[in-house]
C-alpha cells in the first residue's frame, strides 16, 4: 500500500485499495476519498491532484517489476543483469525498497533568468561548466559540446493539424510516401526469408531479409487484383505468393510465376517487379523511404545525430521489451507528450519527491533530430524555490556517473571505462522526424507513433526497450510485440517496469488534449520558445514536408 506526501502541497495520499485514495491535510485534519481517476467519493476535501491519484491508487505492477526501466533485468531471468539488488532497489518503488527522503516545497513558480543563449530556468547551469569539470575530458565526444536551441519565440499552430482529414491525407501523400521512417529492427528478421509487415496509415510494406546484410521493402499488394500478399510477420519464406490466384515473386521482388500466363498475354512485363521502397540501416534499425529518389539515410539523420550515438552501439543492443497500444488521439498529440519535460511538475509530481522538476533540461535541434536532457543534472526544483549551487550540481552529477558505471559494468564489463561522466549519465529523450524517438545513452527507450489506419483520431504508440549488451556475446531473440487494447493500462505490460506507471499518467492527457483541440477557441495552440523548442522544430519540418503555408 502506497502512502506518499504530495511534493508541493504536502497532503498525504494513501492507497486504500480497490482504486480508492485517501487525501489528508495533517495540519487541519480535513480529508477526502477519491477514486484513482479523480471521482470524489466522500469527505470535506473535494479536490485532489489527478495525476497523483493515479500514481498512488492506480494499477500496480507485479511484485519485483516496479523497477526503473533503465535498470530492468536484461533477460527473462529475474536475476541476470541486475547489477546487484542494492543498486537496483534505489530505482524501485516496491514496498521492500527504502524510499529516498521526500523533498517537499510549496509552489512559487520559476522566475527564470537571462543567459547568453536566451531566457532559461533560474536553475540553469551552463554546459561548459559541467563538461570542463568532467573527470575524463578526453573521453567526451566533440558532439557533446554543441548547443543548438530552436530559434525564434513562442509559436502557435492551428489545431486542425491534429484532427482535420485534410492533414491526414496530405501526410499520406507528402510525408509517409516521401520520408525516411523506422520499420523494424534487423534482429526482428534475423534469417534470409524472414519478413516483417510495416504499416503506416493506408500503406503496407513487406520488409524482407534477402541476404546476410541485405534487405528489401516491397509494397504489400499483389499486382493482379491488389490482394495483400502477407498479413503478418513470418519466417523462412522462399517466395512471395499471393493467396488469391497464386501470382508469385522472388524475395527480391522479381516475377517468378504468373498463373495461367496464357490468359494474360503481354502482362508479364508490367508486373515483372514488385514496386518497393528505398531501404537503409542505422544502429540495428531498418528504415524505409517510399521515395526511391530520396537522399541517403545518413544524410537524413545528419552527422550530429550519428556522432552522438556512435559510442553507444545501438546495433549491439538487445530488445528485451516491445509493447504496442492503441491511443485515442492523433499520433502528433501522442508523441508531443514525450518531446518536453515542461509537463513533469504537473503530470509526474512524484518525480519531485526524489529530485528536481526538470525545469533545467537542455534542448537542442539539429535538422531532423532533436535532443533533450543532454548534460542536464536534475538537482534543483526552481518551481519550489529549491536551488542548488553549481558545485552541488556537479557533485551529484559525478555521484550519478559512478553509480551508473557500477551497474553498467555488470552488463558490458570493462567497456564502461571508455565513457566520460557525461556519457555515463546520458539518458537524453531524443526524437527523429517524423515519428521515432530513440532515447540516448543508457535510457533504453525507443518510442514510435503511427496513425491507426485512415483514422486521424487514433494512433498506435509503441515502446521498445533496448538493453546494453556485451559486444561479441550472442543476444537472445528479441521480444515479441505485446499488444494492449485501448482500454488496457500500460501497467498490463510489466516488462517495461516503472515506465508503465509513468505512461499511464501521460495517457490521461493524450485523449483529453485531442478532444480539447476540437473544441478550443481560438483554434490554435501555443508552444514555448525554449522548453517546447523540439516540438516547434517538428512542426517546422512538418510544414515544409507537407508544403503548407505559414498559417496552415
Amino acid at each position: 500500500m502506497r502512502r506518499l506526501p504530495h511534493p508541493i502541497t504536502g497532503m498525504i495520499y494513501t492507497d486504500l485499495g480497490e482504486g480508492r485514495v485517501r487525501v489528508e491535510d495533517q495540519n487541519t485534519g480535513e480529508y477526502g476519498i477519491f477514486r484513482w481517476d479523480g471521482l470524489w467519493l466522500e469527505g470535506d476535501m473535494t479536490q485532489a491532484d489527478l495525476h497523483y491519484l493515479v500514481h498512488v491508487g492506480g494499477q500496480n505492477l507485479p511484485e519485483g517489476r516496479d523497477i526503473y526501466w533503465a535498470m530492468l533485468p536484461t533477460t527473462q531471468s529475474p536475476d541476470e543483469g541486475q547489477g546487484g539488488p542494492d543498486y537496483a532497489s534505489r530505482f524501485s518503488t516496491d514496498k521492500k525498497a527504502p524510499p529516498p527522503p521526500p523533498v517537499i516545497g510549496k509552489f512559487i513558480g520559476d522566475p527564470g533568468q537571462e543567459t547568453e543563449m536566451g531566457a532559461r530556468s533560474s536553475s540553469h547551469v551552463d554546459l561548459e561548466y559541467i563538461l570542463k569539470n568532467d573527470r575524463h575530458p578526453e573521453r567526451v565526444p566533440d558532439v557533446y559540446w554543441l548547443e543548438s536551441p530552436m530559434s525564434g519565440g513562442p509559436t502557435r499552430i492551428p489545431t486542425a493539424r491534429f484532427h482535420d482529414r485534410k492533414y491526414h491525407d496530405l501526410e499520406v501523400e507528402r510525408l509517409w510516401k516521401r520520408t525516411w521512417q523506422m520499420a523494424c529492427r534487423e534482429d526482428d528478421i534475423p534469417e534470409v526469408g524472414d519478413y516483417h509487415i510495416y504499416e503506416i496509415a493506408s500503406l503496407s510494406f513487406i520488409i524482407v531479409r534477402t541476404g546476410k546484410n541485405e534487405f528489401k521493402a516491397h509494397y504489400n499488394a499483389c499486382l493482379h487484383r491488389g490482394r495483400i500478399l502477407k498479413e503478418m510477420d513470418g519466417k523462412g519464406a522462399k517466395e512471395l505468393r499471393c493467396p488469391f490466384h497464386g501470382w508469385t515473386w522472388d524475395l527480391d521482388g522479381g516475377l517468378k510465376h504468373l498463373t495461367c500466363e496464357w490468359d494474360l498475354p503481354g502482362v508479364a512485363g508490367d508486373v515483372g517487379q514488385l514496386p518497393g521502397a528505398k531501404v537503409g540501416t542505422w544502429g540495428g534499425f531498418i528504415f524505409i523511404n517510399p521515395d526511391m529518389d530520396a537522399e541517403p539515410l545518413e544524410e537524413f539523420l545528419g552527422p550530429v545525430m550519428m556522432a552522438h550515438y556512435e559510442k553507444f552501439k545501438l546495433e549491439n543492443r538487445y530488445k528485451h521489451a516491445h509493447v504496442r497500444k492503441t491511443v485515442k488521439a492523433n499520433w502528433k498529440v501522442a508523441q508531443e507528450a514525450f518531446m518536453e519535460a515542461y509537463h513533469i511538475a504537473a503530470t509526474h509530481p512524484q518525480l519531485l519527491l526524489i529530485g528536481g522538476d526538470s525545469a533545467d533540461v537542455r534542448y537542442d535541434v539539429f535538422g531532423n533530430w532533436g535532443r533533450a536532457q543532454h548534460v542536464s543534472p536534475p538537482a534543483s526544483s526552481p518551481h519550489r524555490g529549491i536551488l542548488k549551487t553549481r558545485e552541488e550540481v556537479l557533485a551529484r552529477w559525478r555521484a550519478s556517473a559512478d553509480a551508473n558505471a557500477k551497474y553498467l559494468r555488470s552488463l558490458i564489463g570493462d567497456e564502461v571505462d571508455l565513457y566520460s561522466d557525461a556519457e555515463l549519465n546520458d539518458s537524453c529523450f531524443n526524437d527523429l522526424f517524423p515519428n521515432m524517438h530513440p532515447w540516448g545513452g543508457w535510457a533504453r527507450i525507443v518510442f514510435r507513433f503511427r496513425p491507426l489506419g485512415d483514422d486521424p483520431d487514433y494512433c498506435q504508440m509503441e515502446v521498445m526497450l533496448l538493453a546494453p549488451w556485451p559486444e561479441g556475446k550472442e543476444k537472445p531473440a528479441p521480444a515479441k510485440v505485446h499488444e494492449l487494447r485501448s482500454d488496457q493500462k500500460w501497467c498490463d505490460a510489466p516488462e517495461i517496469g516503472t515506465l508503465a506507471r509513468i505512461l499511464d499518467q501521460d495517457s490521461m492527457n493524450m485523449a483529453n488534449v485531442h478532444k480539447g483541440m476540437k473544441t478550443k477557441q481560438p483554434p490554435y495552440v501555443w508552444y514555448t520558445a525554449y522548453q517546447e523548442g523540439k516540438i516547434r522544430n517538428f512542426h517546422e519540418n512538418y510544414r515544409k514536408k507537407l508544403e503548407l503555408g505559414e498559417d496552415e
